[in-house]
């Protein structure tokens, strides 16, 4: 069963993958994915970890922003739990940036 979160985000995903690279309106569809998900932590984890390699592709996009509003173990934990499950998607940078932004 999915719940209305996990709607939202996978809807916004799609919308994403709907529109060409440089349309401007992806701006404003990263930032609605970064409000939903910022809200709480946890169910951005447990969310991320029952995402498809498909909808991680997408949503890597905005793991940055994400992990400047989180700035935790437990997210850069997920990153790499990610990667590992999902090796041909390339997280390094991701990853490293969530580093950086706990140290920062």
């Amino acid at each position: 069963m999915i719940d209305d979160f996990s709607e939202k985000v996978i809807s916004l995903v799609q919308k994403r993958k709907d529109l060409h690279p440089d349309d401007p309106a992806i701006q404003a569809i990263w930032n609605e994915m970064i409000e939903i998900l910022k809200e709480n932590e946890q169910s951005a984890i447990s969310f991320l970890d029952q995402c498809d390699e498909k909808e991680l592709y997408w949503l890597s996009e905005i793991f940055e922003d994400l992990s400047s509003e989180f700035q935790s173990r437990a997210f850069i934990d997920c990153l790499f739990q990610l990667q590992k499950k999902y090796p041909d998607l390339d997280m390094e940078q991701d990853i490293e940036y969530a580093i950086q932004s706990i140290e920062d």
